[in-house]
């Protein structure tokens, strides 16, 4: 695991595929949620985080590329050949995929936040437990989205293909719901991850959410373990 760790630490440092994802992770978020943070809004504190709504395309295409990207490339031939531990290679790029998320994303929600509260009338106190499980949910659902993507870039290793099927996982349902029957409509919000993961950053009216923050969370950490699992398993069985 450890040869795993420092390998793929490296290919962070110096492939320019991070290079590009992780300064555009932070600027879709930040600029964003600055912007939306001046309109007026019921949610002051989830309009104050709007910019996750693209930040999340850039985490997960990136959480496609770290994988699917190197079958793409051939590289993934030379790092099976030095590290056959297939899961080990998995797990150490989902600690790498992690650990950049959380270097861009949690400054990038700070600086959302402190922006919202001076900009946005009737910004609830920073402290307030609402501020704080938006804050820190929206992170925590960057990442989970991140895992999605990996997930994908395992099972269909192709960095294109798996771009579309995540982007249309996150897009879809926004598309769908609206052409649909109120009642399915409300069944998609709670069942796609996007969605639901994004209701952890909701403060008013979660009583009238088709599900709630925490449960919404769950969701999208549900479709992470499910997609990394079916990804794990098909790295194993299938050849290079």
């Amino acid at each position: 695991m450890r040869a795993a760790l420092r390998a793929e630490w490296t290919k962070l440092r110096t492939v320019p595929d991070a290079a590009v994802a992780l300064p555009l992770i932070a600027l879709l978020t930040v600029a964003v949620s600055v912007a939306a943070s001046t309109a007026s809004s019921a949610d002051v504190v989830r309009s104050s985080l709007m910019g996750v709504e693209l930040g999340q395309a850039a985490v997960a295409v990136w959480g496609v590329q770290i994988l699917a990207g190197e079958y793409g490339s051939g590289l993934i031939t030379a790092t099976f050949t030095a590290l056959p531990r297939r899961l080990g290679v998995l797990a150490a790029k989902a600690v790498c995929l992690l650990a950049g998320i959380l270097a861009v994303g949690v400054p990038s929600i700070v600086i959302s936040v402190l922006a919202g509260h001076r900009l946005a009338s009737a910004y609830p106190a920073l402290s307030s437990g609402a501020v704080l499980r938006a804050g820190f949910g929206a992170v925590a659902y960057l990442c989970l989205i991140g895992l999605v993507g990996l997930g994908i870039g395992a099972l269909v290793r192709s960095a294109v293909a798996g771009a579309g099927v995540v982007l249309g996982l996150q897009l879809a349902p926004t598309v769908m719901m609206p052409l649909l029957d109120p009642h399915w409509a409300r069944w998609v919000y709670r069942l796609s991850p996007s969605t639901a993961g994004q209701a952890i950053q909701s403060t008013v009216d979660l009583k009238g959410l088709p599900i709630g923050p925490w449960p919404g969370l769950g969701v999208a950490a549900a479709w992470a373990f499910v997609l990394l699992t079916l990804g794990a398993f098909t790295l194993r069985t299938r050849d290079v």
